[in-house]
């Protein structure tokens, strides 16, 4: 999959107007033949990180033998992959109170499942739409300016993760979240996915604003966030489901073509990719989930607890 957080050169040839008479470049409009490649390879590697931990999760929930996770992946849908949820110690207890449970989970619902995606998705619609409604204006008020940034606007470290240089940036955005969003939100819950997602928006604007002067805009630092998250959780849970060394390498080849894309291309910030994925692998260490088998209980079923560092660290404070 490819996705792009735009840069605003100022040797672009559009400009956006604004309130107070200034101009707001915007870049270039249609690709290259050097995107259209990358783009559809990206696509197609989309395609296969999807499918790929598709059968990476239904081997987490079906191990004949060793730690089950599939009693802890059922019971985090209602309750333990929520953030903060989980018991006092980040423990899943996995036993009559899932048993119970188990019937609520039966028939989920897809949208259920995938409810937070739908609404940023939607959300970076409904802000596209108003970007034109506006003429640019809203574009000026929330897009990555060092300047503007350097006078206390902060929050354009976050609105610049939810406005897109044209409609092209935007579909290819969309569907960059919608190939990975799912999947980050049914392991993680709704709570951390969000924390992920935003945490990772703020890392890559902040790195953004860091290295590089150029203004931006663009989903795709909180995207490769995502993808992050989605590393740190295969590298914490491999024993449980042979290795996932293929999911590995499929997240290593789609943020190596999006990086060699960004290279390769003008107007797209890769410093802002880079501080997002960072972003995101770091949020999702803290956050979790990392399942541990702990002991079996009375009745045969095991039970997993969350070690995320940020139960160890709400302990902690409490004993000091």
């Amino acid at each position: 999959m490819a996705f792009t957080s735009m840069i605003i050169r100022s040797g672009s040839s559009w400009l956006l107007p604004h309130p107070f008479g200034f101009g707001l470049p915007e870049p270039k409009v249609g690709p290259t033949p050097m995107n259209v490649v990358t783009t559809a390879a990206s696509l197609r590697l989309g395609h296969l990180l999807r499918r790929g931990f598709n059968s990476y999760f239904q081997k987490l929930g079906s191990l004949d033998r060793g730690p089950r996770l599939r009693d802890s992946l059922q019971s985090a849908s209602w309750a333990c992959f929520c953030l903060f949820g989980e018991g006092e110690n980040g423990e899943d207890l996995v036993g009559n109170q899932g048993m119970a449970n188990k019937s609520k989970m039966s028939n989920p619902s897809p949208f259920n499942e995938r409810r937070w995606t739908n609404v940023l998705l939607a959300l970076n619609v409904v802000i596209y739409i108003a970007q034109v409604a506006t003429q640019g204006r809203l574009m000026f008020w929330g897009a990555k300016i060092n300047d503007l940034v350097e006078e206390g606007q902060l929050w354009r470290l976050v609105t610049s993760a939810f406005l897109h240089a044209n409609i092209g940036h935007l579909l290819v955005n969309c569907y960059s979240l919608n190939a990975v969003g799912p999947s980050v939100e049914k392991i993680s819950g709704p709570g951390r996915y969000l924390a992920v997602y935003f945490a990772s928006a703020i890392a890559s604007s902040t790195m953004s604003y860091l290295f590089s002067k150029d203004a931006a805009v663009g989903a795709s630092g909180a995207i490769f966030g995502l993808v992050g998250s989605m590393a740190v959780f295969v590298m914490r849970h491999r024993g449980q489901a042979g290795g996932g060394k293929r999911e590995l390498q499929h997240i290593v080849n789609v943020i190596a073509l999006n990086m060699v894309m960004g290279l390769l291309s003008e107007g797209i910030d890769n410093w802002g990719h880079l501080g997002g994925l960072l972003g995101g692998a770091a949020a999702s260490w803290l956050l979790g989930p990392a399942w541990g088998y702990e002991s079996p209980s009375p009745d045969g079923r095991r039970i997993f607890s969350d070690r995320a560092p940020i139960f160890y660290l709400i302990n902690w404070n409490k004993r000091s």
